[in-house]
C-alpha cells in the first residue's frame, strides 16, 4: 500500500521500502541460471521434431535426397520404405521431406503423430544418457581430488570446500576448489563433412544401339578395348601334374 499523508496509523506514514537494484539483479540472475549446454545430438533431434510437427511434407529435399538404397548409408529409422513407389530410403532422406523419387508425403495425420512420438522417445533417451554421463564425470572428478570430505559451497557458486586439519595446531583451514567437472583441453573438433549423396538413376536405359558384328558376334561392343588376362599358373599344381605324367616320381 503506498504511503499517504492522510493515514490514521503511525505505520501508514512510513514510506514503502523499495528493493534495491542490486537485489533485483541478484534475484533475476538466480531465476535465469542456464542449464548444461545442449549436445549436437539433442539439437539435431529438436530440429527434426520441429520440422516433423510443422512441415507440410510435400516439399522435396533441396539437396536431392539420396538414392544409395541404404547400401552406402544406414537404413532410415523413420521411413525405411516409400509408401508410394517402394524406394528404399537411407538415413539421409529426412522424414519431413517427400520421397525423392515419386514425391509421396510421409506426414499425413497418422504418420506424423507416430513420428513425433518416436522422436520424443529418442529425446528422452538421449537426455537420460547425457545426464548419466555428466554425473559419472562429476563423480570421477571428485574421486580424483582425493579422500578429503566435500561440503557444499556456502556462497552457492560451483565448486566445493574441503576442510583440512592443521598439522601443528587444532585449528582448521578452508581451501576452496573449483574443479568439480573436468575441463577438456582438446581443440574443438572440425565440422563434419557433408556425406556423399547418390544421384537418381538415369531416365534413359543405357544399351548398345549399333548392331552386332557378324564376324565377332560375342564381341563386347559397349567396351571394345577390354583384354583377357589369363590367371597366373599355380606352380604347385603344375609340378604335381608333371610328377603324375612321369609315373609318380
Amino acid at each position: 500500500m503506498p504511503w499517504t499523508s492522510s493515514g490514521s496509523l503511525t505505520s501508514d506514514r512510513i514510506p514503502a521500502r523499495q528493493p534495491t537494484t542490486a537485489l533485483v539483479k541478484q534475484q533475476a540472475k538466480g531465476k535465469s541460471q542456464p542449464g548444461p549446454p545442449k549436445s549436437k545430438v539433442v539439437s539435431a533431434l529438436e530440429t527434426r521434431l520441429h520440422n516433423v510437427e510443422y512441415a507440410s511434407g510435400k516439399e522435396k529435399d533441396p539437396k536431392g535426397g539420396c538414392f544409395c538404397l541404404a547400401r552406402e548409408h544406414g537404413l532410415s529409422t523413420y521411413v525405411p520404405l516409400c509408401y508410394g513407389c517402394g524406394l528404399v530410403l537411407c538415413n539421409l532422406n529426412l522424414p519431413h521431406y517427400a520421397c525423392p523419387h515419386c514425391g509421396e508425403s510421409f506426414l499425413d495425420n497418422t504418420r506424423r503423430s507416430a513420428l513425433v512420438a518416436q522422436i520424443l522417445e529418442e529425446l528422452r533417451g538421449q537426455g537420460a544418457k547425457e545426464e548419466e554421463e555428466r554425473n559419472r564425470a562429476i563423480e570421477e572428478a571428485r574421486k580424483a581430488e582425493g579422500a578429503f570430505p566435500l561440503l557444499p559451497s556456502a556462497s552457492g557458486t560451483q565448486g566445493a570446500r574441503r576442510l583440512i586439519p592443521e598439522l601443528y595446531n587444532e585449528e582448521e583451514i578452508t581451501v576452496s576448489s573449483y574443479t568439480n567437472t573436468p575441463i577438456s583441453s582438446r581443440p574443438p573438433s572440425p565440422a563434419p563433412e557433408e556425406p556423399r549423396r547418390f544421384p537418381p538413376p538415369p531416365r534413359e536405359i543405357s544399351y548398345v544401339k549399333q548392331p552386332p558384328d557378324p564376324e565377332h558376334p560375342w564381341k563386347n561392343i559397349q567396351f571394345p578395348d577390354l583384354q583377357y588376362i589369363p590367371p597366373p599358373k599355380d606352380l604347385n599344381t603344375h609340378s604335381r601334374q608333371q610328377r603324375e605324367r612321369d609315373g609318380g616320381h
